[in-house]
């Protein structure tokens, strides 16, 4: 594949379109995205024994058992080895697709997960937001964030729901209010996306990114005949002269809005993440293994922040 050595680069990654379950972010390659195979509220746990034994499956009905292999109780499956043993067997993956998180290798042992039903996000309740300070803004840590903007959310102070008074950031999972809420503990309850449920389909390689802001003039004869202007609508625009795609969805379903993050050069990390779509695609070759040297577009559709 060919790599990018100037220019900012950007990933394209997919919202799973099933329900499914995820292991609760434990990091160290030890994640697991569990898909439901036929899109239903299918069951899957992992348990670890006390006596030494081998990997095993147990299905019953939508219930998926998996024992971990462990030596005197000590569990010793890695995720990519219950990602191949569910992937394998007949009886699992007609309840389940087992994949590792974007960029996991699955090195690290899972451990036990106490059962969990599949769904279309993660619910969470009570969910304690951090004061940025200004006892206004109050923010969701990270693991938290990318709030379903399609499902109730519920918004809490001092354990008592309140309605009005604030704004909602979705993708940040921010809560902004209108008045200060010195001393007030706030909390929410709703749906979030899985990062760990993600798919990653894209690679864009030296690009340029570029953000406009549409000009109101704001002159007035107090400004002692300086100019002034204020900016209203903002949008963002990436055009890349490289790109990498996976070839696992439809051409066509590029086009719809996905969750971009990007990265300067040689980065690891992202510094900044926003919804956007493909507008634009040049003379997509047949080898998917190999960055294509052609043109792609992805213009915003919506906000643009620093992670």
């Amino acid at each position: 594949m060919t790599q990018a050595v100037s220019g900012l680069s950007a990933a394209l990654f997919r919202d799973e379109t099933k329900k499914y379950a995820v292991t609760p972010a434990l990091g160290d390659a030890r994640d697991i995205c569990f898909v439901s195979a036929d899109d239903e509220a299918n069951k899957v746990e992992i348990v670890v024994g006390a006596t030494t034994a081998a990997l095993s499956l147990s299905v019953v009905g939508t219930e998926l058992t998996i024992t971990s292999a462990n030596v005197n109780g000590t569990a010793t499956s890695t995720a990519a080895e219950i990602v191949d043993a569910v992937n394998e067997d007949v009886g699992a993956s007609a309840l389940f697709a087992a994949r590792l998180p974007p960029g996991s290798k699955g090195g690290g042992v899972t451990g036990a997960l106490a059962e969990v039903t599949a769904a279309d996000g993660v619910g969470f309740t009570g969910l304690e937001l951090v004061d940025s300070g200004d006892h206004l803004i109050y923010q969701a840590a990270v693991g938290s964030m990318y709030w379903d903007d399609g499902k109730t959310l519920t918004v809490k102070s001092n354990g008592v729901a309140v309605t009005t008074g604030f704004t909602v950031n979705f993708l940040r999972g921010m809560v902004t209010f209108d008045n200060v809420m010195t001393g007030h503990t706030i909390t929410v309850d709703g749906t979030r996306r899985s990062e760990l449920a993600f798919q990653k389909v894209a690679g864009l390689f030296d690009g340029k990114l570029k953000i406009d802001g549409k000009e109101i003039d704001t002159s007035s004869v107090d400004d002692d005949g300086w100019g002034s202007s204020i900016i209203s609508s903002r949008s963002w625009e990436m055009s890349a002269g490289a790109f990498y795609y996976n070839g696992a969805i439809p051409l066509e379903a590029l086009a719809v809005k996905y969750l971009w993050k990007f990265y300067s050069v040689l980065a690891t990390t992202p510094f900044a993440i926003g919804w956007g779509a493909i507008t634009s695609m040049e003379n997509l070759v047949a080898n998917p293994n190999d960055a294509q040297k052609q043109t792609v577009t992805v213009k915003g559709a919506g906000e643009l922040y620093m992670e």
